[in-house]
C-alpha cells in the first residue's frame, strides 16, 4: 500500500523530484508504516548524575507496561552519537486474528495506535450495538473518512486493521452520554505494531521527539553564552533543546506568529527563553531599538534555526493526504522569505540551520540552491554528524554540496544499513550555512 493523494497533480509534482520510479514508490510505501523505533530526548546536560536514575525509571515504567500486557521487554539504548537521544525498539507487524466485534476509529486515532497509543473515547466513530465493557474487539482506522459518529453497522468502506483490544466502555457510554468523552476507550492488548505508550511517561525531563529533529539541533551546535533565534518555534521541542545547551548565560528568542501555539509553549518556558508572537518574515528592521523584543537590528544573532512551515509529507505513518497543489506550492514562498530574513539577522561568522519534515525537492534542495545563488555571503557547510543521506540526484547542487546536506529518507530501510535507527525515521531535511565575515 502507498499513500493516497486526493490530488493527482500533487502526486505527479512529487514524482518529478525523483529520477528513479522505484525509489519513489518505495518511499510512498514506507511512509504508510510507523517507524520501528520510538525516540525520546532526555532534557539534561552531559554527565548529569541523575541520568542513570532517570533511565532506570524509564526502564521500570516500560517493564510495568509490558508486564501488564504480557509482552516481552523492549530493547532500549542511548544513540551512539546523539547522547541525549533514547531509542526504544518497537515490534511489528504482527499477525493478529480478527474478532467479530468491530470498532471504527478516525484516521488520526488509527495512526496514533500504530505508534503505540491506546484508543481514546473521542476517536471512536463506530461500535456495534452489543458492545459492553470487557469485550474483545478488533479496531480499524477509517481510511476514507466517511464513517459517521455512532455508526452501528459493519463499515464497508476502506479501513485498516490496527489490532485487537479490550473495550473499557459500552456503546451507550460512548454515544448516549451527555458528558464530555475523555480517557481510554479501548486498551490495545494486541496491536499490529507494538510500541510503548508514552502518555504517562513524558515529563519535564523527557520529551517525545523524532530522531531527525534531535539531529537538527546538533547540526545547529549551539554554544554557551550565545544569542540564538528560533524563527518558527512552536511546539517548542527544538527551542527547549537549544536552551539546555546554551546554558544560563545564553539566550534563546522563540518566535511564532500563532498566539495559540505560543500560549501552549508557556509550560516549556525557562529563564533563558523569551517567547514572542511575531511573524518571523518581518523580524528584521534596520531601525530596531536593540531590545530583546522583535523586530531586530541586522546581524543580531549568533545562530538561527529556521525549522520552516512545510507540507509535512515526511510524517509517518500516513495513508491519506488531502493537500492541494496550490497549497504545496505556497510553502516554498514562505520558506524563502524566512531564509532571506534570517540571512540579514545573522552575525558575520554566524551559523544558520534550515530544516523541514517533508520530502519535496522544491522545499528542500531547491531552497538551498536559491539561497546560495542570491546570497554570496552565505556558504553551505557540513553538519557535525552525518546521519542522513545526501541530496536528491535531480537537484542543482554541486556534488560536494549534495554531500553536505542531510536528507532522511526512510525508503532506504530496505537496504542493509547496520544503523537502521538512523534510517527508519520520518522524512526530514537539514542544511547548515555560515555567513562569511
Amino acid at each position: 500500500m502507498i499513500i493516497h493523494f486526493s490530488s493527482d497533480d500533487v502526486y505527479q509534482a512529487l514524482k518529478l523530484s525523483y529520477s528513479n520510479d522505484e525509489h519513489f514508490k518505495k518511499l510512498l510505501e514506507v511512509l504508510t508504516l510507523p517507524p520501528l523505533y520510538t525516540t525520546l530526548r532526555i532534557n539534561s546536560v552531559d554527565n548529569d548524575p541523575d541520568n542513570n536514575i532517570l533511565l532506570e525509571e524509564i526502564q521500570l515504567h516500560l517493564q510495568k507496561q509490558t508486564d501488564a500486557l504480557c509482552r516481552p521487554e523492549y530493547n532500549m539504548f542511548i544513540h551512539p552519537v546523539l547522547k541525549d537521544c533514547l531509542l526504544i525498539q518497537n515490534r511489528g507487524p504482527k499477525t493478529i486474528d480478527v474478532v467479530d466485534k468491530e470498532i471504527i476509529v478516525d484516521l488520526s486515532c488509527g495512526m496514533a495506535v500504530l505508534r503505540g497509543a491506546h484508543v481514546f473515547k473521542v476517536g471512536i466513530m463506530g461500535a456495534p450495538m452489543s458492545l459492553r465493557a470487557g469485550d474483545v474487539v478488533s479496531v480499524y482506522a477509517d481510511l476514507d473518512g466517511h464513517c459517521l459518529k455512532g455508526t452501528a453497522t459493519c463499515y464497508s468502506n476502506q479501513k485498516l486493521f490496527v489490532g485487537n483490544g479490550v473495550a473499557h466502555v459500552s456503546r451507550s457510554d460512548l454515544f448516549n452520554s451527555q458528558t464530555l468523552q475523555s480517557g481510554i476507550g479501548i486498551l490495545m492488548t494486541h496491536p499490529v505494531y507494538e510500541a510503548p505508550s508514552l502518555a504517562e511517561m513524558l515529563s519535564v525531563r523527557i520529551s517525545s521527539q523524532n530522531l531527525p529533529s534531535i539531529a537538527c539541533v546538533y547540526a545547529l551546535d549551539p554554544q554557551e553564552g550565545e544569542i540564538i533565534l528560533d524563527m518558527c518555534a512552536a511546539p517548542g521541542g527544538k527551542t527547549t533543546h537549544i536552551a539546555g545547551l546554551v546554558g544560563d548565560k545564553g539566550l534563546v528568542i522563540a518566535l511564532d506568529k500563532s498566539s495559540q501555539r505560543v500560549k501552549k509553549m508557556e509550560t516549556l518556558k525557562k529563564k533563558n527563553i523569551e517567547m514572542y508572537v511575531f511573524d518571523s518574515t518581518k523580524a528584521w528592521c534596520p531601525g530596531a531599538d536593540g531590545s530583546n523584543r522583535p523586530p531586530y537590528s541586522p546581524e543580531t544573532f549568533d545562530r538561527i534555526l529556521v525549522d520552516a512551515p512545510c507540507s509535512a509529507l515526511g510524517q509517518r505513518p500516513c495513508y491519506k493526504n488531502e493537500i492541494l497543489l496550490n497549497q504545496l506550492r505556497s510553502y516554498p514562498v514562505i520558506q524563502n522569505q524566512l531564509l532571506k530574513t534570517a540571512v540579514k539577522l545573522l552575525k558575520p561568522g554566524g551559523v544558520m540551520v534550515y530544516s523541514t519534515c517533508t520530502i519535496t525537492k522544491e522545499e528542500n534542495e531547491d531552497q538551498v540552491s536559491r539561497l546560495l545563488a542570491t546570497n554570496p555571503q552565505i556558504k553551505l557547510i557540513h553538519t557535525p554528524y552525518k546521519l542522513g543521506g545526501d541530496a536528491l540526484p535531480t537537484c542543482d547542487l554541486s556534488s560536494e554540496d549534495k554531500s553536505k546536506v542531510q536528507r532522511f529518507d526512510p525508503s532506504f530501510l530496505y537496504s542493509d544499513d547496520k544503523d537502521l535507527y538512523n534510517v527508519d525515521t520520518i522524512g526530514f531535511f537539514i542544511a547548515k550555512f555560515q555567513k562569511l565575515k
